[in-house]
């Protein structure tokens, strides 16, 4: 339970530290377009552009990549997702899985997903889901990170809800 508990707090981190980035056009992309950050949840698609970000930060001896997108900044509590990334290492262009320290109790995902839907329904990735969560970043600059996901969510408030497969890819501004 620690585990899930600290990975929704580190989610909500990631939520927290996007929510104060600000909108740009991705001027380094060749054709111009708006950064993105596109997902599937189950049968569904969705595509939020032009308010997605990156952000990086140190905790103790973790290094963590918080990266999502919202369809509407001003409605911070509804269509938003986010991937947060936890690694021992600096992050860069790599694929993450798996277990952030390998062979520990109380061990943290090196993955978490989360979405808040429509409704205001949360949704987040399960611990049991770490070998199979995955992210690969493929390209890291200084104002940008690009890449794709795939993974499952669970409906955080149902015990025992089923799981929705969620993955997609992203081309989003770095703010740090």
């Amino acid at each position: 339970m620690t585990s899930i508990f600290r990975a929704v707090f580190l989610a909500s981190l990631s939520f927290t530290l996007l929510l104060g980035g600000c909108s740009k056009k991705g001027s380094d992309m060749p054709d111009g377009g708006d950064y993105y950050f596109k997902f599937n949840a189950g049968s569904q698609s969705y595509s939020y552009t032009g308010n997605s970000y990156a952000t990086f930060s140190t905790s103790d001896d973790l290094n963590l990549a918080g990266i999502g997108g919202f369809e509407n900044m001003s409605v911070g509590t509804k269509n938003v997702a986010s991937v947060l990334i936890g690694s021992l290492n600096e992050i860069t262009q790599s694929t993450y899985s798996g277990l952030v320290y390998p062979g520990a109790t109380g061990n943290s995902p090196a993955v978490f997903f989360s979405w808040i839907d429509e409704n205001g329904k949360t949704y987040g990735s399960l611990y049991q889901d770490n070998a199979t969560n995955t992210v690969t970043i493929t390209q890291l600059s200084s104002s940008s990170v690009k890449g794709t996901f795939s993974g499952k969510i669970y409906d955080v408030l149902t015990s025992g809800s089923p799981a929705i497969n969620f993955s997609g890819e992203f081309y989003v501004k770095r703010m740090n």
